[in-house]
């Protein structure tokens, strides 16, 4: 999705960056580095807070209780883990609102738990150079290999964590080591399944602009 697209985004980081301190209306004026995901991971804000990272999550927030709006950015200004409870700025309301983690992530995951987060960056800051893959079109009938390879890609990240100890749980829990995605892949909130497409689609649009081509054998 553009940024340019997601309502009240403009609105989000200007509030962002002025309870930060930092002069400028738009990203791009600071040196911040901007990351736009795909999926509701709780921990994703965690982490980011925990960086001094900027989190805009995109909601739907009739589903947050108060609002006649289905799609909007939002500011995640503390995340606490012990109260299960997370204070975000609505800009339909222009206050900050505290509501439980588990119902901003449904209203998070009901928009394909779109996230921008941003981080300050320094000369000793990593600054990985990507292959542009945006006129990438991939040919017709690969949807078929994206899916088996996005599968294949949840089931190694599965027994990754299983050999950490890691089982299912309804929500996650780093201490106990739980997490709902422990399940197999068609069981996964489209949400989880999308972070894992787009993975799968960006390494055959890679495989693609580097000249090879995929054709599968007959009676395979």
């Amino acid at each position: 999705m553009n940024l340019i697209n997601i309502p009240n985004y403009d609105e989000c980081v200007k509030y962002a960056l002025e309870m930060k301190g930092i002069q400028g209306e738009k990203l791009k004026d600071t040196n911040f580095r901007v990351y736009e995901r795909h999926t509701a991971n709780p921990g994703t804000v965690f982490n980011a807070l925990r960086k001094g990272g900027v989190v805009i999550p995109v909601v739907d927030a009739s589903l947050l209780g108060e609002y006649n709006v289905i799609m909007t950015a939002t500011v995640v200004i503390r995340a606490n883990q012990i109260t299960d409870m997370v204070d975000l700025y609505v800009p339909k309301s222009n206050d900050i609102q505290k509501f439980p983690i588990a119902t901003f992530v449904e209203a998070w995951e009901a928009t394909g738990g779109i996230c921008i987060t941003a981080f300050p960056a320094d000369d000793k800051t990593y600054n990985p150079k990507l292959i542009d893959l945006e006129h990438i079109e991939l040919p017709d009938g690969y949807d078929e290999l994206r899916e088996a390879i996005a599968e294949n890609a949840h089931d190694r990240w599965a027994l990754e964590r299983q050999s950490e100890g890691w089982t299912y749980g309804p929500k996650r829990d780093d201490s106990k080591l739980e997490t709902p995605d422990m399940v197999p892949y068609a069981q996964l909130p489209e949400s989880e399944k999308q972070y894992d497409r787009i993975m799968a689609g960006n390494t055959l649009k890679l495989l693609t602009s580097l000249g090879y081509k995929i054709e599968k054998s007959n009676g395979k």
